[in-house]
């Protein structure tokens, strides 16, 4: 039976706000040496995809076990012990329930009049990729300049998570229907919409086919956006996609993906969670379509658009932005030196506050249409 209403999860809300940012940033340096296991994961995710989209097995995404699953959700509980206090619910949609998560600084938060966040993650990360930006956006760190905002994070339908997948989502426009009923059930008029990675072409994929839902529409690293994936990708994935290789060929696959020859920390929560994820579930979402040059000038809001100038995953930065620039009538675009896919963990608290600012700076008034 679906719950769908608000529930405790994890931490209280009253929790003080000293003691949720002790909690959640003693284990940061620990979570730093897998970052890079992020880009290499959207890679191996998007590949398994299209492997098991051509065969003879069920429309929507699965586990393939029960035991596989079982271990994905003690990892995926433990990644989200580690977050700042939250409610969970589970929204019932056309296409599946979606599992949303709301956070808040302080029981007040809701009432303050500003626009609410929403958080669209990468491709097999889920709501818990969000814990190193989360205190900052919550402004439980940074200079408390901007106001508080309620912040609401998904796990993507048809995606390693605690959503579950009812209906087929084989075309662009119900991937973007699942987000926009998920946000119309939760009450929420219109969003300031964040997205990182594949979450980045969700989130522009909803403000393409629901811009009354969108506020304003931030994209980290975005693919499938401005620009296709890197072809290198889809060569060095291959040993990491296939389930039956030695776990030391899948590893150095993945290393060389993430650019890294740091082995995978699998004690750490956020990495055994997605690691769990990418050899249990098998994702049944169509492959992302790029949109049209069309589309993308039709965008209505103001957009944020970020994009590593290491990235392993997205072909040239600096013309991606360009591109960007020349096609989105209010859009902000930056290269960011130095970064890689991974951007919102590695330059967490400049990246928080650029949002934020953002987002203040384009607050919708109430004649706002």
């Amino acid at each position: 039976m679906v719950d769908d209403s608000w529930h405790a999860a994890r931490m209280p809300y009253d929790r003080t706000v000293k003691e949720t940012v002790r909690s959640y940033w003693k284990g940061r340096r620990r979570r730093r040496a897998t970052r890079w296991l992020l880009p290499a994961t959207l890679v191996v995710s998007l590949l398994a995809n299209a492997w098991f989209l051509s065969r003879d097995e069920p429309a929507v995404g699965f586990w393939r076990s029960e035991a596989g699953r079982a271990e994905y959700v003690r990892a995926y509980d433990r990644a989200m012990a580690g977050l700042p206090p939250h409610e969970a619910r589970d929204v019932r949609t056309d296409f599946g329930t979606v599992r949303v998560y709301r956070f808040a600084p302080r029981a007040s938060a809701e009432g303050e009049g500003t626009t609410p966040i929403v958080l669209l993650p990468g491709w097999g990360s889920g709501a818990p990729m969000w814990g190193e930006n989360l205190p900052g956006l919550l402004g439980l760190q940074g200079d408390g300049a901007q106001p508080a905002r309620t912040v609401y994070a998904l796990d993507a339908l048809g995606d390693a998570g605690l959503s579950v997948q009812e209906v087929p989502l084989n075309s662009a426009q119900a991937q973007a229907d699942w987000v926009a009923q998920t946000l119309r059930r939760l009450g929420l008029r219109r969003a300031h919409v964040v997205g990182h990675s594949f979450g980045g072409w969700a989130a522009t994929n909803l403000a393409i086919h629901h811009p009354e839902a969108v506020a304003t529409l931030s994209l980290l690293e975005p693919v499938q956006t401005f620009a296709g994936l890197r072809w290198q990708m889809y060569v060095a994935s291959i040993p990491s996609a296939i389930p039956w290789l030695p776990r030391s060929w899948q590893d150095r696959a993945l290393q060389v993906i993430g650019g890294s020859d740091e082995p995978i920390d699998r004690s750490d929560p956020v990495a055994a969670m997605i690691d769990a994820g990418t050899r249990g579930y098998v994702s049944k979402r169509s492959f992302p379509a790029r949109p049209s040059d069309e589309q993308l000038r039709a965008l209505p809001m103001p957009v944020y658009a970020a994009m590593a100038g290491n990235s392993a995953v997205t072909p040239d930065p600096e013309a991606t932005v360009a591109r960007a620039r020349s096609l989105v009538p209010r859009i902000e675009a930056r290269v960011w030196p130095g970064a890689t896919h991974s951007l919102p963990m590695e330059q967490t608290a400049a990246i928080d506050a650029e949002l934020l600012a953002f987002m203040a700076k384009n607050e919708p008034t109430r004649r706002d249409p």
